[in-house]
């Protein structure tokens, strides 16, 4: 395997592992909040999530993070349940 293609999949993994520890920190904070909510979908709290992630990244990238960020929701609501 070429050093570039290496050295950029070291820096990947890196990354993931540092994604998976905040998305298990967020995740950890939104299942309590389910006996404080009246219905665990609130369109216009998930089209902020939305909104801020997409605008906190390169503009170039904000269809895809929607689309990651999407699935967060998705899967926060899911442990809510």
């Amino acid at each position: 395997m070429p050093d570039k293609l290496k050295s950029a999949r070291l820096k990947i993994d890196v990354l993931d592992r540092r994604i998976a520890a905040l998305l298990a920190r967020r995740f950890a904070l939104v299942v309590p909040l389910k006996s404080l909510k009246k219905h665990i979908t609130d369109r216009p709290r998930e089209r902020q999530v939305l909104a801020n992630a997409a605008a906190a990244g390169e503009k170039i990238y904000a269809p895809a993070t929607r689309a990651v960020f999407t699935e967060i929701i998705r899967q926060s609501k899911k442990l809510q349940r």
